[in-house]
């Protein structure tokens, strides 16, 4: 079996775009919240929840894009072609700009595998819109008449496939292609998908990764969370994972993460910059509920333990989403497989500093996990009231971590882990 190392990483967040800035955000707990605007209320719902974490701007001229992609790509796929762009940067791959599009050095054979969780609502509405009203004087006056259009490039843009589609015709990549979906564990689950293709010797290079792209103008997507009950009512908006007084999930309209992963021999051969080796993968499913997790935490504690073959871990990057009943879950899970308090992992969720990215959020956090392993350092969790017999550091410290593990569990009952190595050669 071939080994796998991280060589690339190129986050998009409200917290901080690319390797450098966003790990500062989230070691220094800067995060993006603001205010449900009155006109998420217009129809007449009050939200429980008051606070949300808008979607990154993203322009595409300034990665070197054609501007005929602004007419042709949904929100999420510019996400993911920014991702992608800074991802490759950092893995130091050489990329020239060709008529259209991009050509990158000894990279034309490369895979493409994105998890996404839902796709574009948004584009579709404003579309379906354009189909049934007659003339403009019909669009209801609360509505961006400019956007209220039936667009003849819809059908690519509502595919979910179209987040890794993008990436491999911009940059000419001739491997496997394809999109993943399982909800808040699309992310892992690319990766671990990718992880096996290298490792196989299918590829030797792959760029993989998470995006999620929710905003719409009247929180209608948040609002079907909101009636869920599993979004934060903390009078700040700040979520609080891990805490014996957490209401839910910070609300996130969107984010993507892209990671390069390379064959280590290759990787070696073109003096590439290792964060992390990629070590094992696992998944499975609860087959319980489409929205709730099973009760008695079995498949998560299944996930834990397999990862415990590889040694002693010193981090885990877990889900931590903030929902009581899943925190209870997941928190009694850990104690379980890895005992006391002074017996576990560092034990942190980034879905406290970035809110819950959704179909991005695995790869985020694999990002978050790479980096800490490679810069000796994980960020805090600062909670009111945590939770007993967890290993939860309240501040941002340094610590030297030879294994790490970063958990997901999404809505359906699927289950994904992602294990991570300090590469020592």
């Amino acid at each position: 079996m071939r080994r796998v190392v991280i060589t690339g990483i190129g986050p998009v967040t409200s917290t901080g775009t690319g390797r450098e800035d966003f790990f500062e955000g989230v070691i220094n707990q800067r995060r993006c919240i603001r205010e449900i605007p009155a006109q998420f209320e217009r129809g007449g719902y009050s939200f429980k929840s008051r606070y949300y974490s808008p979607c990154p701007e993203i322009d595409l001229n300034t990665y070197g894009f054609p501007k005929y992609y602004d007419k042709v790509t949904q929100n999420g796929d510019k996400l993911a072609l920014a991702a992608a762009s800074l991802a490759l940067d950092d893995a130091r791959f050489k990329i020239h700009k060709a008529q259209k599009e991009f050509v990158v050095e000894n990279l034309d054979y490369c895979g493409v595998i994105m998890g996404i969780g839902i796709s574009s609502l948004e584009a579709g509405f404003h579309s379906y819109l354009g189909h049934v009203i007659k003339t403009k004087e019909e669009i209801p006056q609360n509505f961006d008449r400019s956007k209220i259009h039936f667009n003849r490039m819809i059908v690519p843009m509502l595919m979910p496939n179209s987040v890794s589609s993008w990436i491999s015709i911009s940059y000419g990549l001739h491997g496997a292609s394809y999109t993943v979906n399982a909800a808040c564990a699309s992310g892992i689950l690319a990766i671990g998908d990718a992880f096996h293709r290298i490792q196989s010797g299918s590829e030797k290079v792959m760029l993989t990764g998470g995006v999620e792209c929710l905003s719409d103008a009247f929180g209608g997507v948040m609002r079907g969370f909101d009636v869920l009950g599993v979004l934060s009512q903390s009078p700040d908006g700040v979520p609080q994972p891990f805490s014996k007084t957490s209401t839910g999930f910070l609300f996130s309209q969107g984010a993507a993460c892209v990671l390069v992963l390379e064959e280590y021999e290759h990787a070696i051969r073109r003096g590439a910059n290792i964060y992390a080796e990629i070590i094992d993968f696992q998944s499975n499913s609860d087959a319980y509920n489409i929205v709730q997790m099973d009760l008695s935490g079995v498949q998560i504690k299944r996930l834990l333990q397999k990862f415990k073959a590889h040694g002693h871990i010193d981090y885990l990057n877990a889900h931590g989403s903030g929902t009581m009943t899943n925190d209870a879950i997941e928190a009694e899970a850990i104690i379980e497989i890895f005992g006391s308090r002074e017996n576990q992992p560092y034990i942190n969720s980034t879905k406290g500093i970035l809110g819950h990215t959704l179909g991005a959020s695995g790869a985020l956090e694999t990002a978050v996990t790479a980096l800490a392993i490679r810069e000796s350092k994980i960020h805090s969790n600062r909670v009111p009231a945590p939770r007993e017999n967890l290993n939860l550091p309240e501040n941002s410290m340094d610590a030297d971590i030879n294994i790490a593990i970063s958990t997901s569990y999404g809505f359906g009952g699927h289950n994904a882990g992602i294990a991570l190595r300090k590469c020592n050669g």
